[in-house]
């Protein structure tokens, strides 16, 4: 009985996410309009490759990823060297998250490192796949304390088994992955960001994985995850945490 409530519980609040998974691709070498890891991102007119401001290396280009409910291409560049983890003494241009709306091919202007990246990620096209998505154990807390409360007096030893459980049945995205919207799956604990115009909270946006594919790897196998305000849309944080 109190597994069925559990369900009746976690039922509204599922949120449909897009997991990507990258698929070494050298066609994806090109730039495009399209979600893909590696390779020359998509650019427009004006844009150049950035550069760290503290180390002065260029960034390495990690991935892109559409959004196709916005029309918009988010597009994010990375400094390998100094390994920035979204902390909030670190100098701000140490990673880059662009974003164009409805980006478009005869839109893409290429541009080029000027030197050999020592921390490459192999070019990949990504498959799309909708997921269902709950939030992680470290997480439901913030969202429904009555289903934290409800999984500790089925099980006070081990609530987050029962939790875990209760997302499997609902047939819910249950690993680590590269998704675009639902919520995070935390590797360390549940984060968040406020946004330093308006002062109100951030929400998740995507999160980006440990790909074996592309040869990206965030510390000992970690995420970074992403937060945009919803007024203030080109305000992003990144959070990076692993093992």
């Amino acid at each position: 009985m109190s597994n069925n409530k559990l369900d009746i519980l976690l039922r509204p609040l599922i949120k449909e996410g897009l997991k990507l998974t990258p698929i070494a691709d050298g066609s994806a070498v090109s730039a495009s309009c399209n979600s893909k890891f590696g390779g020359l991102p998509y650019a427009e007119a004006g844009d150049c490759w950035p550069s760290c401001p503290t180390c002065k290396k260029e960034l390495t280009f990690i991935n892109q990823i559409f959004d196709e409910k916005e029309d918009t291409l988010f597009v994010f560049f990375y400094c390998n060297e100094c390994g920035p983890w979204g902390l909030g003494d670190e100098e701000k241009g140490q990673w880059i998250a662009r974003q164009y709306k409805k980006p478009a091919i005869e839109n893409i202007s290429e541009i080029q490192r000027k030197n050999k990246d020592e921390f490459p990620i192999t070019a990949c096209s990504v498959s799309t796949a909708s997921a269902m998505i709950l939030p992680d154990w470290e997480g439901i807390d913030s969202v429904s304390e009555e289903v934290s409360d409800l999984c500790c007096e089925i099980d006070d030893d081990s609530p987050w088994e029962v939790y875990e459980e209760g997302v499997i049945r609902a047939k819910c995205l249950n690993d680590y992955s590269t998704i675009l919207g639902g919520y995070p799956r935390y590797v360390q604990g549940e984060a968040s960001a406020t946004c330093v115009k308006c002062n109100s909270e951030m929400e998740f946006y995507a999160q980006i994985d440990s790909e074996d594919e592309a040869e990206l790897m965030w510390g000992d196998v970690g995420l970074v995850y992403f937060y945009r305000c919803s007024e203030h849309k080109d305000e992003i944080h990144l959070e990076l945490q692993c093992h």
